[in-house]
């Protein structure tokens, strides 16, 4: 019991982290083949990419930045950039350059941002393979190559890419694709949704109207994600993502003062699950969907967000609810203490989307 409180207080300190916690879809690098020549058109958050600079020359990051200290900042540490970029072609190391092509900051901050960075090299008649590696890259990331797309794992170096033309992706390869997708969206890259599912099994720990609230969860996020990506909805993510941290707050708060699951509590569940599914549908905006088999994949990531989900209840019911939901205690030592946990944390990212935007 002491090591499960404290297992979610170290949780809850490490997810108190900047606001944009959705990190898939952040970056996108599209790599064009020439006659002796590549290039690749790399875009990405610019204030999220600046402080990795920042900390990756040794400053302090600024976090914050205008469009002009955001454009100061850039041309103070460009020269620095190629450095941080590993192409190897043919498994030798190249040669690149790179430059800042465009800095987009409106000063209506409901607007999107984007830094566009310009990498260049040369590229031998016979070479066959490429492989790339960004460290100043964060989440996965979509890579274009040779008409295929690759997920890249953040900073991490790709293996050999075929700069050769391949044949398209089969339906299961897409669908088996955004299922992960979907699934590293809830787990690891989802603390936001992980707490919320985590306030929905403190105070329902019986598990069939935990899959009530679940399955109105799950019916709303589909909803809303559909709704978005045909453009029935469209709310910016400034305002989304402190409503989803707010959720969170308040279920956690309603399990401190609820002794057992209140007749409104899977209609409340669904009305937070049509916030969750903005955010899931800003995410697989940024991600994109195949030109073929788009309602395949849209169904794909649904199911890799259900799994994940999933994943968690059951770690959480086998490790926790399984053993301890009957104790007289389990209120009192368990829900009302990881609770305000959650709570904290869900006000934290609350107070910090809103004023960071």
């Amino acid at each position: 019991m002491r090591l499960f409180l404290l297992g979610l207080l170290a949780l809850s300190l490490v997810m108190v982290r900047p606001a944009a916690t959705h990190e898939i879809g952040d970056s996108q690098v599209v790599i064009e083949l020439g006659e002796g020549s590549w290039s690749a058109r790399i875009v990405t958050a610019p204030t999220a990419f600046i402080n990795r600079l920042e900390q990756a020359e040794k400053q302090e990051p600024g976090r914050d930045f205008t469009k002009g200290t955001a454009a100061a900042k850039l041309a103070e540490l460009s020269p620095d950039l190629p450095r941080h970029l590993n192409i190897r072609i043919d498994g030798k190391a190249v040669a690149a350059t790179m430059v800042v092509e465009q800095l987009l900051m409106p000063a209506d901050q409901s607007q999107p941002s984007f830094l566009v960075l310009r990498a260049e090299g040369t590229l031998p008649p016979e070479a066959g393979t490429m492989s790339w590696q960004f460290d100043l890259l964060e989440g996965q990331y979509a890579l274009l190559l040779g008409g295929q797309v690759h997920w890249v794992e953040g900073s991490v170096a790709t293996g050999p890419l075929s700069l050769r033309p391949g044949p398209p992706p089969t339906l299961m390869q897409v669908v088996g694709q955004y299922v992960h997708l979907g699934f590293i969206h809830i787990v690891p890259d989802g603390p936001d949704h992980v707490l919320f599912v985590l306030g929905l099994v403190l105070l329902t720990t019986r598990l069939r109207p935990l899959l009530v609230q679940v399955t109105a969860f799950t019916l709303a996020h589909c909803l809303t994600l559909a709704l978005a990506l045909n453009g029935v909805i469209d709310l910016p993510a400034p305002v989304v993502e402190p409503l989803i941290a707010l959720s969170i707050a308040y279920v956690a708060v309603e399990n401190i003062f609820a002794h057992r699951m209140t007749p409104w509590r899977p209609a409340l569940v669904f009305g937070f699950g049509l916030l969750h599914g903005l955010g899931f549908a800003g995410v697989l905006t940024e991600l994109g969907l195949p030109a073929k088999d788009q309602t395949a994949a849209l169904i794909a990531f649904n199911i890799g967000i259900e799994a994940g989900q999933l994943a968690v209840i059951a770690i959480a019911y086998f490790l926790l609810l399984h053993w301890f939901k009957d104790r007289a205690w389990f209120r009192a030592r368990i829900t009302i203490p990881a609770s305000a946990l959650i709570a904290i944390v869900g006000l934290y990212w609350t107070a910090e989307r809103v004023l960071v935007g």
